[in-house]
């Protein structure tokens, strides 16, 4: 014996309004999601892009770098060869 569920016209209309009420709210909610995804996203995009940057610009650094140290070296070689000259000459002159 099961017990039959009957539906007036008002309260059908009460249950049609609440079903409309919780698809709002979760359409809502769902919203929001979809809208701080899309914010993530973006974010992660513009993070990437600036990487990119970054990286091109620190390759032209490691270039300069480079010659920067090249040039240093051959400063410091230079250097070692007026010293040995300077202290060949001084050696000289001290006999």
């Amino acid at each position: 014996d099961e017990e039959q569920v009957y539906f007036t016209p008002k309260s059908y209309l009460s249950y049609l309004q609440a079903y409309k009420k919780l698809y709002l709210i979760k359409y809502k909610e769902l919203d929001m999601q979809e809208s701080n995804f899309k914010i993530g996203v973006n974010k992660i995009n513009e993070a990437s892009l600036a990487i990119a940057e970054m990286k091109k610009i620190l390759s032209q650094e490691e270039v300069k770098l480079k010659d920067a140290t090249e040039k240093t070296e051959k400063m410091l070689k230079d250097l070692e060869v007026e010293q040995r000259a300077a202290e060949k000459i001084e050696a000289e002159v001290n006999v």
